[in-house]
């Protein structure tokens, strides 16, 4: 159960939504623009600010539901999870300096923050990243390469999971791995954008690092440590992941079930058909179950605990949850769902990513079976 004022931030970023519209959030992603509207509204309602508990006084469960609100309307903001699950690590373990200067503005300014982690070569091995970032006079010389990152360009700060150490250097692949974070203009960095359609206005691109200089005010906490600090990140990425695909699965599952009570064949309202009102009702429930397991990992986050597991079943079923009720509109609406103009199939490139992005599946499994059932490795 939510409490009245979640419950309000869950209505008012849905309500923010709808007011903006899908139209418009197709036409930014068509035209490659940024949704700037939309991130008015939410600067102008303080959304922007939600989940940073020394700005806002919320927590992570309150940024869980401005991801759920705002995809319910058909709008899953990527930039607002990448921007949170970032300022969050710095939040928690960045100096006071680092808060009033990449936090803070995101809070007050709207601005964004990507977070680099993947490398093509690495894919979901992250211990064998090779971007580098090699200690030199006081601070590092940053090299190598992410791809995947999500509004990079368009950010105005960057995270960046980097070695310093290199894999065939430790004897722990955990070693080695810190955590900076700069601004996007700084000199050196640039971007290739990826010819990905996501009907999302947030680019897909590879950014480059070309000899970065960073300085000892980029490094958040201790070099070599920053294993410590990325798995908060992950898991919170997690958590926004099951939000969005929630969200997701309740607005195609709405507009199927509305479409159901009006179109009529064989002289009856087709949702009277078993066959296509069992579907819908599992994946009810399914989205139901979802929701209640992410807002307890929120929870317990939020709480100081440990949330690996709940995380990861949450992603899990989420995106799940979020896939099966897309399956179903698509059948209700029937041959109607490939027309564009009809707003169904758009949906899908967005909700299918979420089985495969930020972590496969697959993987999610691996982690459970072996960290929650205690059964051997099995990769």
């Amino acid at each position: 159960m939510l409490s009245e004022e979640e419950a309000l931030i869950l209505k008012t970023a849905e309500r923010i939504g709808t007011i903006v519209g899908r139209d418009y959030w197709l036409r930014c992603a068509r035209e490659k623009k940024r949704p700037d509207l939309l991130w008015g509204e939410l600067l102008k309602t303080n959304l922007t600010s939600v989940g940073v508990k020394k700005i806002s006084g919320t927590g992570l469960l309150e940024a869980v539901l401005v991801q759920e609100g705002l995809a319910r309307a058909g709008l899953p903001l990527l930039q607002f999870l990448t921007t949170h699950l970032s300022r969050t690590v710095i939040a928690r373990y960045g100096t006071e300096q680092q808060f009033e200067k990449f936090v803070r503005p995101t809070c007050e300014q709207g601005k964004k923050i990507s977070f680099c982690i993947t490398e093509s070569e690495a894919g979901s091995n992250t211990w064998r990243i090779r971007t580098f970032a090699k200690r030199r006079n006081g601070g590092y010389i940053l090299n190598g390469q992410k791809t995947f990152i999500t509004g990079a360009r368009e950010s105005d700060y960057l995270l960046i999971v980097a070695r310093t150490k290199r894999y065939e250097d430790v004897e722990d692949k955990k070693d080695g791995i810190s955590l900076f974070v700069v601004e996007t203009n700084t000199s050196g960095i640039s971007f290739e954008a990826l010819n990905i359609e996501l009907y999302s206005p947030e680019t897909q691109y590879t950014v480059y690092f070309d000899s970065v200089e960073l300085g000892d005010e980029n490094l958040i906490g201790q070099a070599d440590k920053g294993v410590n600090y990325l798995f908060d990140c992950l898991n919170v990425e997690r958590m926004l992941i099951a939000a969005c695909s929630i969200g997701l699965g309740d607005h195609v599952l709405k507009r199927a079930v509305e479409y159901a009570k009006q179109r009529v064949v064989f002289d009856r309202p087709i949702g009277s058909y078993q066959g296509l009102q069992f579907r819908m009702a599992r994946a009810k429930a399914h989205l139901e179950a979802a929701r209640s397991l992410n807002y307890h990992a929120a929870r317990l986050f939020d709480g100081g605990g440990k949330v690996g597991a709940e995380a990861n079943m949450a992603k899990l079923v989420a995106s799940e949850a979020g896939l099966e009720a897309f399956e179903i509109a698509m059948q209700t609406f029937g041959g109607n769902a490939y027309d564009l103009d009809t707003d169904i199939i758009t949906f899908y490139p967005v909700i299918r990513l979420f089985i495969t992005a930020p972590v496969t599946n697959e993987l999610v499994l691996s982690y459970i079976g072996r960290h929650v059932l205690g059964l051997p490795k099995s990769y």
